[in-house]
């Protein structure tokens, strides 16, 4: 069995984390093609620009950067070339539709078998243009598949219910663990803390990644002031470029007096620098809105791998991440998420209960799992 799997690595941004842990782990298993996006977008378009600063070099397996989003002919010439008997396609944007909507037909004509894995159900933005032109897409691309992966039982039903598909090609496999694409080199908290210039005595909350609106950043703050008054030694670390706005979480910090509980590091975290992060925090939160886009998660799944103790609410595939349901707040409601805090904050014996719950759930969530039953849906096919 070959299989050509399309998305994207480093250093693009996009799915890359997903795509290269997947592939890695398939291609100790299957003969494996991997075709790479080399553009994904206008700089312009993607908030952040579209690549990592570093420059990543793979050699745990072959790849052909051949598609870029632009490129009509390099989306031809992918459909008629791929080797694959199998063709399984990461589908994400907009941008990706453009490639699929020539790859996928030419495929069926081949007669390969199409996997689609749909990472998002709906756009992350709100804006109705991008809705509507990204449903016209899919709703092209989405009947050549002859199976379809999505990441949680949420995203299954939201599919169904926006599309006319088959509920017996739908397969439900959760996001797997996400470690940097450096090996995780087991630095201690307070050699972390002391890289960083944290305090040891402080409680640290980390809020990683990009600040979209969805992940309830403002949330978060809004429920440092009831936080502070349990723990007067709270601190929140916000981790990751702001791409939009960031004055209005500041009209929050300083209308709260927050200024003293609250780190700025808004910019690009790099890979070597996410376990320090990581290490130095009692507890990682998830605190995204109720929202159209049912997420999953990227950074629950970085925090497992780091067996951190979770706050997240109840959005998308968020509450897969924790196994205590005590650690699932109500989306959109700062009080509530305030108490989950402190209940994990001011209780040693709970955290450590947490963070072994995370180092379980990240022992089941495993690429090599992942990719065994990424498999099996070959075979069916």
């Amino acid at each position: 069995m070959k299989i050509t799997l399309i998305g994207t690595l480093p250093p693009l941004k996009a799915l890359s984390p997903y795509c290269f842990h997947l592939a890695k782990a398939l291609s100790k298993k299957v003969d494996l093609n991997f075709i790479s996006f080399k553009e994904i977008a206008p700089e312009s378009y993607y908030l952040g620009g579209t690549k990592e600063k570093k420059i990543f070099k793979i050699r745990e397996f072959s790849y052909d950067e051949a598609l870029s989003w632009n490129n009509p002919i390099s989306w031809i010439r992918t459909g008629i070339k791929f080797s694959g008997n199998i063709l399984h396609v990461q589908h994400w944007a907009i941008y990706s539709s453009l490639a699929y909507c020539f790859i996928l037909p030419i495929a069926k004509i081949r007669n390969k078998k199409i996997l689609v894995t749909i990472h998002n159900i709906t756009p992350h933005t709100e804006r109705f243009l991008d809705k509507f032109i990204n449903k016209i897409f899919n709703k092209f691309i989405f009947p050549f598949a002859d199976a379809y992966i999505v990441h949680n039982v949420r995203n299954k039903k939201k599919l169904l219910e926006l599309y006319k598909i088959d509920e017996g090609k739908i397969h439900i496999l959760t996001h797997g663990t996400i470690y940097p694409y450096q090996q995780i080199k087991g630095i201690s908290k307070n050699d972390s803390r002391k890289k960083l210039n944290i305090n040891k005595d402080k409680k640290v909350v980390l809020f990683f990644g990009y600040v979209w609106d969805y992940k309830g950043l403002d949330h978060l703050l809004n429920s440092l002031k009831n936080v502070r008054k349990e723990i007067p030694n709270i601190l929140l670390i916000i981790a990751g470029e702001s791409l939009k706005d960031w004055q209005k979480y500041e009209k929050i910090i300083g209308k709260n007096n927050l200024e003293e509980h609250v780190r700025r590091e808004l910019h690009y975290i790099p890979d070597s620098e996410i376990e320090y992060y990581f290490s130095s925090s009692d507890l990682v939160a998830c605190p995204y809105k109720k929202h159209p886009f049912d997420t999953h998660g990227g950074v629950g799944a970085l925090a497992l791998s780091f067996a951190k103790p979770m706050i997240v609410t109840d959005v998308g595939g968020l509450p897969e991440y924790v196994k205590d349901k005590k650690v699932i707040a109500n989306p959109n409601d700062s009080e509530d998420l305030a108490k989950k805090i402190i209940l994990v904050l001011s209780d040693e014996s709970f955290a450590k209960k947490l963070s072994k719950d995370s180092e379980e759930l990240s022992k089941n969530l495993s690429w090599d799992k992942i990719a065994d039953k990424t498999i099996n849906v070959y075979e069916k096919l």
